[in-house]
């Protein structure tokens, strides 16, 4: 789960954070990423009722060159990535990624998965 950003700085309330998915996550099933409320551990219902991307959900996704996918948490989303984006509705995102069928990569420590950055203030 991520607390903090990759400035060390806690996840806020009201602001849009990013974190690139590497192309070749270490799993043999699939990954997710959903984001809860901090303040009750619960989903954040927005009109869209979207809280979690999924490697199901690449072939909609905007991929960057290498393949990797730029994913938004907060409260727009970027113009052009509206499919790359969970909402959070003005509350402090608890994002947790997790790989279903982790590769020895994962269970050995030799991945690590980028910090989440602040986008905007």
């Amino acid at each position: 789960m991520a607390l903090s950003d990759a400035k060390g700085e806690p996840l806020a309330a009201g602001k849009t954070y990013r974190v690139t998915v590497p192309a070749n996550m270490p799993v043999k099933q699939f990954w997710a990423l959903t984001v809860y409320d901090k303040a009750t551990n619960s989903f954040i219902y927005t009109p869209s009722n979207k809280t979690t991307i999924s490697s199901y959900d690449l072939p909609k996704l905007k991929k960057n060159s290498d393949g990797s996918v730029t994913l938004y948490v907060g409260t727009s989303a970027p113009a052009g990535f509206e499919d790359n984006w969970i909402p959070t509705g003005g509350k402090r995102p608890l994002p947790a990624i997790r790989l279903y069928g982790p590769t020895d990569a994962f269970n050995n420590r030799t991945f690590k998965m980028p910090d989440f950055e602040l986008t905007t203030e």
